[in-house]
């Protein structure tokens, strides 16, 4: 994509009116407080070739973002110095769309020496198809199974990480990115709680971070980035309805996560860690 094309197409009114020249107020004030989450990819009935086109976008925004890296650093970190494990490490990751992150960590760890088996879940099935798609170009081992693979590899299931009873199995390492901002507090708080229980070595959480500054940056990238209308509606949409890495501190602190800690990223992000000794 041509950047002087994609800049100046930016629509005067988003300019004007958005985040360039928009009012910012202070934290205690109402105004900025989290918007709801109005994302077109949460509506029923997308067209699939949208909702493709959409998440490959957002595949992009995160590989221009470093995202999915900050999370690999975490997981990385939680093993013991010096000393590769050599029996399997089994990952779930929750909410996965279309399947990137997964993807980005399998490679990591193929390159790390380490067995990882990854259980990547959506209650799209929609989303799922395109990730395993995802996963065969990046060469990637996959299918759409439940479980954990035998295998080094991805299974891709549909599953709804907010249903009761859950039927989310434990993993060593649990990860979830972009997903906490399409929920309540209360639902974040459960969801947290219940992730918690089920990471036996890593929890892992990255989200938007609340900010003035990183609502321009990410309109700005979606622009930039992504020809997907939905993408350049979504992304500003996220960062209103997101939590500020303030507000993910005292999430952790109400789900009982011991130990937990929050750190701003740069590129407008925060990572929530818990790791287990």
């Amino acid at each position: 994509m041509n950047f002087c094309t994609s800049f100046v197409n930016i629509p005067a009114n988003m300019i004007q009116n958005g985040v360039f020249f928009m009012r910012w107020n202070p934290p205690n004030h109402p105004e900025a407080n989290r918007s709801p989450a109005n994302e077109w990819m949460d509506r029923p009935g997308i067209p699939l070739d949208q909702h493709h086109q959409a998440l490959r976008g957002l595949a992009r925004l995160n590989r221009f973002s470093g995202a999915h890296g900050k999370v690999w650093r975490v997981l990385q970190n939680s093993l013991k110095p010096g000393k590769l494990p050599t029996e399997p490490i089994q990952l779930l990751d929750i909410a996965t769309g279309g399947g990137d992150l997964p993807i980005h960590l399998f490679h990591q760890a193929r390159q790390a020496g380490l067995d990882l088996r990854i259980l990547a879940v959506d209650r799209s099935g929609g989303a799922l198809d395109h990730a395993l798609e995802a996963c065969h170009r990046a060469g990637v081992p996959a299918r759409l199974a439940e479980g954990y693979p035998t295998a080094p590899g991805i299974h891709l299931a549909v599953a709804d990480a907010l249903a009761t009873p859950t039927n989310l199995p434990e993993a060593d390492w649990v990860t979830s990115s972009l997903f906490l901002h399409h929920l309540t507090n209360d639902q974040a708080i459960l969801l947290l709680g219940l992730l918690g229980k089920i990471a036996k070595r890593a929890l892992v959480i990255s989200d938007l971070d609340r900010s003035r500054l990183n609502l321009a940056l990410v309109t700005l990238g979606s622009y930039l980035l992504s020809r997907s209308p939905m993408v350049r509606h979504d992304g500003p949409a996220s960062v209103r309805a997101a939590f500020s890495w303030q507000e993910a501190e005292r999430l952790a602190h109400s789900a009982g996560l011991a130990g937990a800690t929050v750190s701003r990223s740069f590129r407008a992000m925060w990572v929530l860690r818990q790791v287990r000794a």
